[in-house]
This record gives structure tokens, sequence and C-alpha cells, in this order.
């Protein structure tokens, strides 16, 4: 069987510099406080220039409050095309 050529596909790298201006990410991470307990903070970051859009805290993270956060940070003419994410359960 003859395989058929097809143009290569973009790498990651291609499509974060085509596609930087509709592009968000967010990252939820863990702080301990000086009395032990977790606290989570989430950041979302707007890829074309690097810009901070909101930082937030708190101490039960679920989807909905993270899918709240999102909906805040950004008014409709301005949401993102794509939001990368990790794959971390609280995410949903």
């Amino acid at each position: 069987m003859v395989r058929r050529r097809r143009p290569p596909s973009q790498g990651c790298k291609t499509f974060l510099r085509n596609h930087a201006a509709g592009i968000a990410s967010l990252d939820l991470f863990v702080v301990r406080t000086i009395s032990f307990k977790l606290l989570y903070g989430l950041v979302i970051l707007r890829q074309a220039r690097r810009q901070l859009v909101t930082i937030a805290v708190t101490a039960t993270p679920t989807a909905q409050w993270i899918a709240g956060q999102v909906t805040d940070a950004f008014p409709w003419d301005e949401a993102p095309r794509h939001l990368l994410r990790e794959r971390d359960r609280a995410f949903g």
C-alpha cells in the first residue's frame, strides 16, 4: 500500500506564534499559609503581549469557581478564541 504524502502540520511553536492574539492561558497553583492552610491561586494571562489579566485566590477551587473567574476576566468583545490550561481535576 502506498503512503499518501501530506504537507507537514504546524508545530506547537508555530501555532502559538500564529494565533497569539487569540490565546489566553490559566494556571492553578498552591500556596501554604503561615498556619499551614492551603490556598489555591489562579492566574490568567493573555499570550499576545504576555499580559496579566487577573489573579484570584480561594480555599476550595471548583470548576464553577474557575469558570466564573474566566467569565469575569474577559468582556464579551475581548474573549479569547483559545484557552490553554493544564490537566487538573479542578478544571472539570
